[in-house]
């Protein structure tokens, strides 16, 4: 017998030794195929590739087969339930497999089931009257904010065409008093200090000990405790030169001094040096032994910066409508035309154009 080629591994074999298929007819290793190496094969023997082609029969009914090819029953309501089960009366009454006492207690059972059926009925009935009254409300409440909007819209259009009045007389005086009333209380925390002008200011200089100096000078011993701080106030001038070199001369506006500010501990104290100040108004820079030329020394009460700028402005318009008097006193600014005459009090930028006229 020729050499066959096993189906498996396709190395040649001898056909002695080999399992046939009883459907292909093909020759196999009995290892190939799983087969002991001793003992007969059975005649209706298939290859695992025939065994695996074999068609399945599905003809046969299974449970889930029939379920599935049978009609299911038309869909009932509750009521057609309860008619229709064996929890009927009628059926409980032509069963005669069921004793008396079984038959009275599905009877109640029933009856009870008819009765919650009915009240989740009646439920159901005033949830379904509860939704159409809340759908109403809401529709209500749509309407109501179609009109606001449409009002609101209204109001914007005319606002846009300036309808409505920009300007109010009312607004802005009140506005203005209450920027007079703010600045007159940032005036107040000014009540203990003083400014002094005119010194020239050099490198490594100690305003406390100006201070000192210039007090000594009017007439009045400041001791430390009296002095709560002294500094310079306003823009540092970058490159400053110092006050005795005259062989390198700065530019004017570079050489201004900036004024000191200084705080006292008493009230007393510094209405003393103003007092003091005003008795003795020649003060300047070589009274006080500094080098360089002579400048004039003033002491004043310290001021706001809005309070600064209407001083000013009420000083020029005094000057040009010859008014004899613009001072200030405890913050407030003050004017007065002639010996005699009523005091004004300047408080706002309306004040000088209505009391200079």
């Amino acid at each position: 017998m020729p050499a066959s080629k096993c189906g498996g591994c396709e190395k040649y074999m001898s056909p002695i030794d080999a399992a046939t298929c009883s459907k292909c007819g093909r020759l196999h290793h009995r290892a190939c195929v799983g087969l002991p190496a001793q003992g007969c094969i059975a005649p209706a023997w298939c290859c695992p590739d025939c065994r695996r082609n074999q068609v399945r029969d599905n003809g046969a009914e299974t449970p889930v087969r029939g379920m599935g090819n049978s009609v299911l029953p038309k869909q009932q309501s509750p009521e057609e339930l309860m008619d229709t089960s064996q929890l009927n009366c009628t059926t409980l009454d032509a069963t005669i497999n069921f004793s008396p006492d079984l038959a009275d207690e599905l009877r109640l059972f029933k009856e009870e089931l008819r009765a919650e059926f009915r009240l989740m009925h009646k439920e159901f009935l005033k949830l379904r009257t509860e939704m159409a009254q809340l759908k109403d409300a809401l529709n209500t409440s749509c309407e109501r904010m179609d009109t606001i909007e449409a009002r609101v819209e209204a109001l914007e259009i005319k606002h846009e065409q300036k309808i409505l009045p920009t300007h109010n007389d009312h607004v802005d005086n009140t506005i203005a008093e209450l920027k007079c009333q703010l600045n007159e209380r940032d005036q107040e925390l000014l009540l203990n200090d003083i400014e002094i002008t005119g010194i020239p200011e050099c490198k490594d200089e100690s305003t406390l000990h100006l201070v000192k100096v210039i007090g000594v000078k009017l007439g009045i011993a400041l001791d430390e405790r009296d002095l709560v701080h002294a500094e310079r106030v306003g823009a540092t001038h970058r490159n400053r030169v110092a006050a005795s070199d005259t062989t390198n001369p700065a530019d004017p506006a570079t050489q201004r001094p900036r004024s000191i500010s200084v705080r006292l501990a008493r009230r007393a104290t510094r209405d003393s040096l103003l007092r003091a100040a005003r008795v003795r108004r020649g003060l300047s820079t070589d009274a006080l032994d500094m080098p360089g030329p002579p400048h004039r020394v003033y002491i004043n009460e310290r001021l706001t910066r809005a309070n600064r700028q209407l001083f000013y402005r009420a000083r020029q318009a005094g000057s040009l409508h010859n008014w004899k008097h613009v001072w200030t006193r405890d913050g407030k600014i003050l004017a007065r035309k002639d010996d005699g005459l009523r005091v004004e009090r300047i408080r706002r930028e309306e004040d000088v154009a209505k009391i200079f006229g």
